[in-house]
């Protein structure tokens, strides 16, 4: 498995890591880190967390996981929704041929061709969904996306500017939305985003805890 980082932006390194009792030190200590929660400002019990351990490689020394998540399942749904529409699509011109019998070959044609564009791109947002994780640690955002070449875009907490939560009618309706990081220098890509991430209300409440809690500690920091 590979990675690629797509954008790095490191905390100086003299910044120390914050602790607190029950949060387990990423980087260093035994091998079985906590996991979302453990850490200070970590998500409330019912909160919805699924997720993957991120490659221990990916963190810096000290570095401690405060939330780790991964989008709500809905993701498959809407990154397959385009692609799986034409699917549909040809599935119907392939029914309206059902009472042609000199058409037989070309609905059957149909059929295959729609079943298969559907099933490849369900099965390819599965993928996508799998490979993609979310980590609030106690100094960065990291998103993790990929199966065999993974890609991952971090960001400091001293370099957001702001955070919002944007939802669709349809995220809405199903509980979800995505959250969006705002750097407050231009950076490749503009904006960050955790796309269709469920409870993105409580999920959004702890990253700005912690971007707070942050730069409050550099501030403290800096006036010693």
């Amino acid at each position: 498995m590979s990675y690629n980082a797509i954008m790095v932006v490191k905390p100086q390194a003299q910044e120390a890591a914050i602790e607190a009792p029950g949060a387990a030190r990423t980087g260093a200590g035994p091998p079985d880190r906590a996991m979302s929660g453990s850490a200070p400002g970590g998500l409330e019990e019912g909160l919805p967390v699924r997720a993957r351990i991120i490659a221990p490689t990916l963190l810096l020394p000290a570095e401690i996981i405060v939330m780790e998540l991964k989008p709500s399942l809905w993701y498959v749904a809407f990154v397959s929704s385009p692609l799986a529409a034409a699917g549909v699509v040809i599935l119907l011109i392939g029914a309206a041929f059902l009472r042609m019998p000199e058409l037989e070959n070309l609905r059957v044609a149909c059929a295959l061709v729609g079943a298969s564009v559907i099933g490849l791109r369900v099965t390819v947002g599965m993928l996508q969904w799998l490979g993609r994780t979310y980590v609030l640690t106690d100094r960065r955002i990291i998103t993790q996306s990929g199966v065999v070449n993974v890609e991952v875009e971090t960001l400091g907490l001293e370099d957001i500017q702001n955070t919002f939560v944007a939802q669709a009618a349809a995220q809405k309706a199903l509980g979800i939305g995505t959250l969006f990081f705002r750097p407050a220098a231009p950076v490749r890509g503009g904006t960050f985003a955790w796309d269709h991430i469920p409870s993105p209300a409580g999920v959004h409440a702890k990253v700005i805890a912690q971007i707070e809690r942050w730069k409050r500690s550099q501030s403290m920091l800096k006036q010693t």
